[in-house]
């Protein structure tokens, strides 16, 4: 997975502005909006490569799974969960849940004494970027400036190119999107059929 840096990207937002510099109300505006951008990106999939884990094991509370735990990623959305190992040779039982601020409760139809289970989720977004950033993610990269771009034309008043940049910008994302979806991350890890045999305790 590869990253740009906001510099890179501030950089070509100016260059598609066609300016060299923008006024420090301008930077302010743009670095703002590029961020909205970037954070609009990270929530339009719940299988972006670089925010995926896969059935990672997590220490349990009166059946409830916090959404953070020292040395872990700080979960963001829970997608699902097993109480073994899951999407290798043998099947694992996958739990029901709901989710507030305390994190995940998941309802055991057979065991409520589980101390770990293991937790398929979305890591939290390491926005925002700021020019010292150097982490912003190349799949975000190009549907970001375009789109800050647009925005950037809307607040000049130029209604029409600003439509059209965004159309540019909806086809950067949309072509990631697909390689996300190629990968079947979003099939397989993300997506649950629930069927009979799908809830029943095994």
């Amino acid at each position: 997975m590869q990253s740009s840096t906001f510099t890179d990207l501030f950089a070509l937002i100016q260059a598609l502005a066609g300016v060299e510099t923008f006024t420090q109300a301008e930077s302010i505006k743009v670095i703002a909006l590029a961020n909205r951008r970037l954070y609009e990106a990270y929530n339009a999939s719940q299988s972006w490569t670089r925010y995926i884990v896969v059935g990672e094991e997590r220490d349990v509370a009166n059946q409830v799974v916090p959404f953070a735990e020292t040395s872990l990623d700080t979960i963001s959305d829970f997608l699902r969960i097993h109480r073994t190992k899951p999407f290798l040779n043998l099947s694992s039982v996958e739990y029901e849940f709901y989710v507030d601020q305390d994190g995940a409760h998941f309802l055991s139809p057979s065991d409520n004494s589980a101390t770990s289970v293991f937790v398929t989720y979305k890591k939290i977004w390491d926005g925002p970027f700021d020019v010292s950033s150097t982490n912003v993610p190349l799949e975000f990269y190009y549907f970001a400036a375009h789109a800050t771009y647009a925005d950037f034309l809307r607040m000049d008043g130029q209604l029409d190119k600003a439509i059209a940049e965004e159309q540019v910008a909806q086809s950067y994302l949309t072509s990631e999107l697909q390689k996300a979806e190629s990968q079947r991350n979003n099939n397989i890890t993300v997506r649950r059929i629930s069927t009979h045999g799908s809830r029943q305790s095994r």
